[in-house]
């Protein structure tokens, strides 16, 4: 898809997800961070938020590329995340993990994609590689604590945070049964479904609280006894370059032992390139 792609989320406020064109533009309002991605001969993906930018080079345009004109992997995905128990519900006995749904989402960059064809493009495995930015946003002002066995919170009384997010990046590689029922991309709908394992590469609490009328922001890094792995079930469709996707973790969030075994569940939209 030969056009650019813009992605601009910057709202502390408001959760609004806007579209509008302007000429080859697409601009998208979520939450949080600020995205932009351009495609144009080769695909160039720059990312940037809160004073930092990257850029990813991810090869020719998928329309350069024969084999993989079906292949949907490689793209931006966005959608909101909640916590589940043991048991698939949504009773978390921990208080300090109760999630604000306004500031709990992930959000991934997909920048490699190879598909494997059946004997027809029809039928493929699907693999690549990604990242995966989860935000996981607590509520009731409660601090997070971490010890070498143990992960809790206590209720800080003295401060109301505007923002309490414990963050987490993880690098993915997806195996994904991919089906097609067209080989013209343009009038293709799409289904796949798999895993996706990753391995966790950083995490921290960021905090943002106003002191005497100005906002401040706490970053404390640390692994608060996150589990290092996770491995997405997924579903995934969509029509021609545009999809749905779910994701449920089956391994859970935190150490066993070390805080209450919750798994993230997160559900959203995608936009492939």
């Amino acid at each position: 898809m030969k056009n650019i792609i813009t992605l601009i989320a910057i709202s502390l406020s408001m959760q609004l997800f806007a579209q509008e064109k302007e000429q080859d533009t697409m601009r998208f309002n979520v939450a949080g961070l600020e995205f932009i991605i351009i495609n144009h001969g080769e695909d160039t993906l720059l990312v940037s938020g809160e004073g930092t930018s990257k850029e990813v080079e991810v090869g020719k345009s998928k329309k350069n590329k024969a084999d993989d004109d079906l292949t949907y992997w490689s793209g931006f995905d966005f959608g909101p995340s909640i916590l589940l128990n043991a048991s698939g519900g949504n009773q978390i006995n921990s208080p300090y993990l109760q999630m604000d749904p306004a500031q709990s989402f992930s959000y991934n960059l997909n920048f490699f994609e190879k598909r494997i064809r059946f004997g027809t493009d029809h039928v493929g495995l699907v693999t690549g590689m990604g990242l995966s930015f989860s935000r996981y946003g607590l509520k009731n002002n409660y601090q997070l604590k971490q010890s070498a066995d143990s992960t809790w919170g206590t209720l800080d009384t003295l401060t109301s945070f505007n923002k309490n997010q414990l963050r987490a990046t993880y690098l993915n590689v997806p195996l994904l049964l991919q089906f097609n029922s067209s080989k013209n991309e343009d009038k293709n709908f799409h289904v796949a479904a798999g895993v996706i394992g990753g391995v966790r590469i950083g995490s921290k609490l960021v905090q943002k609280f106003d002191v005497l009328g100005k906002e401040s922001k706490n970053k404390s890094k640390g692994v608060y006894n996150l589990n290092s792995f996770q491995a997405l079930a997924t579903v995934r469709m969509g029509y021609n370059d545009f999809g749905l996707f779910a994701n449920y973790n089956l391994l859970p969030l935190f150490e066993k032992g070390k805080a209450e075994q919750v798994f993230p569940l997160t559900m959203g939209v995608s936009f492939h390139f």
